[in-house]
């Protein structure tokens, strides 16, 4: 019995996970104190309470939708390349598994326009953060950019449902359920604690960049557990 024990035990993930959790804790626990003491009564003190007094949330919200922003304009930068470039588009790393098969080739363009339409209303969100009550001059292009991205990625996904395989629409509905069952669960902790008046309210936007997050996170996840090679060079048996 012991010696299955010992067997089980360094490969045990969740014993790994938690002494990686509290090594990273202390580490960060250390460096937080020392910082804290380093820089206490000058300007970055000011500018980082400046922030923390503001909204946390609100800052990091639009923190990663900057960060999600770049994300897209790269997604569509590699996109743009695979259509014309077969290097490009054989890197399934890039290109999120599809490789460069006949049916992957006529996706690009597609895929390449629904991401372009999405980082259109991501921005256009992000700068209605920034400026709640908007400008007066903008209101007409930025309602017009997003009716039109609005109306591209629709029409985008729908071509895509039907060009790509039942294998990536299967990834695609896996890694939407999971990312939306870990979103309610995250909606439903964070509305309890703001009616306690543990939190402030957070704003749609927060919650829609914290949804892309995780769906980015699902769907790697997703690929990964149906085929282990998706992801890595090469070309795929069938896309």
């Amino acid at each position: 019995m012991s010696e299955v024990i010992n067997q089980t035990r360094p490969g045990n993930p969740w014993m790994k996970f938690m002494v990686g959790t509290a090594i990273w804790a202390i580490v960060g626990g250390i460096s937080g104190y020392l910082l804290a003491t380093q820089t206490k009564g000058t300007k970055l003190e000011d500018a980082v309470r400046l922030v923390f007094e503001r909204d946390f949330v609100s800052f990091m919200s639009v923190l990663l939708g900057f960060i999600l922003l770049g994300i897209y304009v790269f997604s569509a930068i590699i996109f743009a390349l695979a259509i014309v470039n077969k290097r490009v588009a054989n890197n399934r790393a890039l290109t999120g598994g599809l490789g460069s098969s006949p049916s992957s080739r006529k996706a690009y363009p597609y895929i390449l326009t629904f991401y372009v339409a999405y980082t259109a209303i991501l921005g256009v969100l992000t700068f209605y953060q920034f400026h709640p009550q908007g400008l007066s001059s903008m209101s007409w292009p930025l309602f017009l950019i997003g009716l039109t991205s609005g109306v591209a990625m629709v029409w985008t996904g729908h071509r895509l449902w039907f060009l790509l395989d039942e294998f990536f629409r299967a990834i695609w509905l896996e890694a939407g359920a999971l990312a939306s069952y870990i979103m309610l669960v995250i909606v439903l902790a964070a509305g309890c604690a703001m009616a306690a008046g543990l939190m402030p309210a957070a704003s749609l936007y927060s919650g829609l960049v914290l949804y892309q997050i995780i769906y980015l996170i699902a769907y790697g996840w997703v690929a990964g557990k149906r085929d282990p090679n998706m992801l890595e060079m090469g070309e795929p048996e069938e896309a």
